[in-house]
């Protein structure tokens, strides 16, 4: 056993997982030291610092071709972050479906990133990476794939830059799981619960409709809105002729967004809105997942 062996079991080091293994979540991965996290789009690179007491500190928004972006700024990014890690949102070329009668054997969930096709069978398409939720009430299941070349080529973009990838995830997605976990908690209780999720992401949007705790139906677009809050209002108006009167619809954006806010509350005029945003809210899930 070598020196540095001896020094990694006396402060705990080699306990850890590795930076790579992306089972742990950032926060294991990296505690006490400095990381980049990005969420880039078709036309838009934002990015975050994570200091070494784990909080999310100075970044910026800018937009253009995101290997252009990250030619001006990859010295920012090197010096936001120890060892060069970072973690990867991606906000473009993906797709999130409803799905019924997937496979729901044990582990399924996990086992579909390394083995997609033995949970997917025949909906199963090369060329694409997978993530799966079920629902824990019926036979329905939320399936994003996202496009296997689009990764490669942003990866190698992050590797120019003199960056590693730790992670890569689909923040839309993330955002959604998050929504699901805060309002379904009372799961085979006696009152089933019903809700319209809006999702929102730098650009994106997804809409899922929940009655009682059954999956209905689902949209998800890339690329809706940049500044101006409308074009993704007049893809959620339609929802309000196909919901329930009663129908409490839930907001999760990826950081605080009055004016989605007010939108829904005139689209959706009579129906709860609750907000579950919150300043850096799409960060603080990367850190914590």
């Amino acid at each position: 056993m070598t020196v540095r062996d001896i020094l990694a079991v006396l402060t705990f080091a080699a306990f850890r997982p590795e930076p790579d293994d992306s089972s742990a979540s950032w926060r294991k991965r990296f505690p006490r030291h400095r990381s980049v996290l990005m969420n880039i789009g078709r036309s838009l690179l934002a990015w975050r610092g994570v200091q070494r007491n784990g909080r999310i500190g100075a970044g910026d928004l800018l937009r253009g071709e995101p290997k252009e972006v990250l030619a001006q700024i990859s010295l920012q990014l090197k010096d936001a972050s120890e060892d060069g890690w970072c973690a990867l949102s991606l906000n473009t070329r993906y797709v999130i479906s409803l799905e019924t009668n997937l496979s729901r054997r044990p582990g399924s969930e996990e086992v579909i990133k390394s083995n997609p096709r033995s949970v997917l069978g025949a909906r199963y398409e090369r060329g694409k990476r997978y993530a799966v939720t079920h629902s824990p009430e019926t036979n329905s299941s939320i399936l994003v794939a996202c496009d296997e070349d689009h990764i490669r080529k942003t990866e190698a973009l992050i590797k120019e830059a003199g960056l590693q990838t730790g992670r890569v995830c689909c923040g839309t997605y993330l955002l959604l799981r998050h929504a699901l976990s805060q309002t379904n908690t009372t799961k085979g209780g006696d009152k089933p619960a019903s809700f319209l999720y809006v999702v929102c992401c730098q650009g994106s949007v997804c809409a899922l409709v929940q009655d009682q705790d059954r999956w209905m139906e689902l949209r998800s677009r890339t690329d809706v809105y940049e500044d101006a809050v409308e074009p993704a209002l007049e893809l959620l108006a339609p929802f309000k002729q196909r919901v329930p009167p009663e129908i409490e619809v839930v907001l999760v954006c990826d950081t605080q967004f009055p004016e989605m806010t007010d939108g829904l509350a005139r689209i959706f005029s009579g129906h709860k809105i609750t907000d579950l945003s919150q300043p850096d809210l799409l960060w603080t899930l990367l850190v914590q997942n």
